[in-house]
């Protein structure tokens, strides 16, 4: 990422990295860092002058008047550019001596409640409970959700019917979640994980014919959204991890 150069050139924008993160598979809390969106602009203002140029009677560099363009001389911000606006909109918060902020930590905790729920719900096969986690309201239309080997299913009722559908054929479910990963960003919260599997597919069980257990592990994403009754499931991806066979 860049600051701005000497002689004011063109500045490209920088990445937002205001995500505040939990990295479960240590139970460490990770960063929270922020980035500007540009390298220009006077503090507090979002898409200040393009070029990154000097004030007059300076030489051309992008921090304060006189200055020579480096890092060392940016008029009291960091090398990643100013944040204000920006960091308000997206949510980025500096790190602080004691972890990340009161809030940050109450945010990762109730996601956390949240997806551990959506899983409790699905091995009790309880679709009351998995319609409550699942996103309602003026976003349902946009609810996705893909089963290992299925095609997308898009819409809140079609996504409850499918779940219904794996619910109703899989008469034992039960998660193991690990390298759990959260990533909040302003009302959006990504969770990254391994579901570790363990399923009886012989709906007709019994004990005469007690079926079979198969075990499998997926790679997921769970994005959630924060709404006034607090963070709600959005979009669920679950793809099948292939065993390596040894010969």
């Amino acid at each position: 990422m860049s600051a701005g150069g000497h002689g004011g050139g063109p500045v490209e924008p920088d990445e937002p990295d205001g995500l505040n993160s939990s990295d479960g598979s240590d139970g460490s809390v990770g960063r929270n860092g922020s980035a500007g969106p540009d390298g220009s602009g006077d503090s507090g203002e979002r898409g200040g002058d393009p070029r990154g140029a000097g004030e007059p009677g300076g030489d051309g560099g992008p921090g304060s008047p006189g200055g020579d363009g480096g890092p060392e001389d940016l008029g009291g911000r960091d090398g990643f550019g100013d944040f204000g606006e920006f960091e308000e909109e997206f949510g980025g918060f500096g790190p602080g001596p004691d972890g990340p902020p009161p809030q940050v930590t109450a945010d990762i905790g109730a996601i956390t409640e949240a997806n551990e729920e959506f899983y409790a719900a699905a091995e009790a096969g309880d679709l009351d409970r998995l319609g409550a986690i699942w996103l309602a309201g003026p976003f349902e239309a946009s609810v996705q959700c893909v089963h290992p080997g299925w095609a997308p299913v898009f819409g809140r009722e079609d996504v409850l019917r499918s779940w219904a559908v794996v619910c109703a054929n899989t008469p034992f479910l039960q998660f193991f979640l690990t390298d759990v990963r959260i990533d909040v960003v302003d009302r959006i919260a990504v969770v990254s994980l391994t579901e570790n599997i363990i399923t009886d597919m012989s709906a007709g069980s019994s004990e005469e014919d007690p079926g079979f257990i198969a075990g499998g592990r997926a790679t997921t994403i769970n994005i959630f959204r924060r709404t006034d009754e607090g963070w709600r499931l959005w979009m669920h991806h679950a793809s099948a991890v292939m065993e390596s066979v040894e010969e």
